[in-house]
């Protein structure tokens, strides 16, 4: 038994006939027919049902025909592998931020050569610190408030990575023009607490939790309905311009780029309480792609 056969056997299950499966493979219907019997002669069993306007799949045939996929799919992932193997991958895992996703693209284009693998993965804190940990990425930007340093830091410890900080910023409340405070000049935390907000879900709430509740459970918040979570982009895109709900961000992880309707005002009383910067593995060197990438972010950050 060899892989091709499985091939054939598959494509013809397909596309239902023999003459199909080799239009698909670019082969002779003979040789298809001819592959499929010595398969069937090898395991003494009846794969395919011969009938005038195609084939079918026999009981027998249809369990072959499950493993036959597994097969393929494993080698197929072998291959790959195989054919990877000299070819360079730089992956980037980090929050989810309008500004940085562009960054990478004009990166890419500006400075990657042709055929240059990378990867670009969005994800919260604790799965761009997995990612780093299991080495599915090299680096790992992320936004931390201050107030949650220190357990940042215990998780970093434990995952034998370490943070280096590129920037601090200030929170900003972004709202509508429908909203009460659209033509403030700042806000204050007080006015926080009264306010009901759209949030992404894989902000952790971190802004949120620090600023909204202060003492309060951040819970009680969204029991009374202040907060609506979401995973949607467009769906707090649309909440900020169609009603009076706001959201809490900074200016790099934005969800208003594109939309002048949206106004961000700062939130007075925490200049610098966000930190913006970049994890990586204690014990790795960093590939030349990943120190480029990083100076590239500095030079555009300090243009911002």
């Amino acid at each position: 038994m060899d892989l091709k056969q499985l091939q054939y056997f598959v494509a013809s299950v397909d596309s239902g006939s023999f003459k199909k499966a080799a239009e698909v493979l670019y082969t002779s219907q003979p040789h298809i027919s001819k592959t499929i019997k010595s398969l069937e002669t090898e395991l003494q069993v009846e794969l395919l049902e011969r009938k005038a306007r195609g084939v079918e799949a026999t009981e027998a045939g249809r369990k072959v025909y499950d493993y036959a996929c597994r097969i393929l799919v494993e080698s197929g992932k072998i291959q790959n592998m195989l054919e990877a193997r000299n070819v360079s991958t730089f992956c980037v895992a980090a929050g989810f931020s309008d500004w940085l996703a562009s960054m990478f693209g004009r990166f890419y284009t500006d400075e990657l050569a042709n055929g240059f693998r990378v990867q670009y993965i969005e994800d919260n804190i604790e799965g761009i610190l997995q990612a780093l940990h299991r080495h599915r990425a090299e680096l790992g930007f992320v936004y931390v408030h201050r107030n949650q340093i220190t357990g940042f830091r215990q998780m970093l410890e434990y995952k034998h990575l370490e943070f280096m900080e590129l920037k601090r910023m200030e929170p900003i409340l972004f709202l509508g023009p429908k909203s009460p405070l659209y033509h403030a000049a700042f806000v204050t935390n007080k006015e926080l607490r009264d306010l009901n907000y759209v949030q992404t879900k894989d902000d952790q709430d971190f802004l949120s939790i620090n600023l909204i509740q202060r003492n309060e459970d951040y819970q009680y918040h969204k029991r009374r309905g202040q907060v609506i979570v979401t995973n949607s982009r467009h769906l707090t895109l649309h909440m900020l311009l169609e009603t009076r709900l706001c959201s809490i961000g900074c200016g790099m992880c934005s969800v208003s780029a594109g939309h002048e309707e949206i106004r961000g005002i700062p939130i007075k009383g925490n200049e610098e309480s966000i930190i913006f910067g970049y994890a990586k593995r204690k014990r790795d060197e960093l590939s030349p792609e990943a120190v480029k990438f990083i100076e590239y972010v500095k030079e555009h950050m300090g243009k911002e």
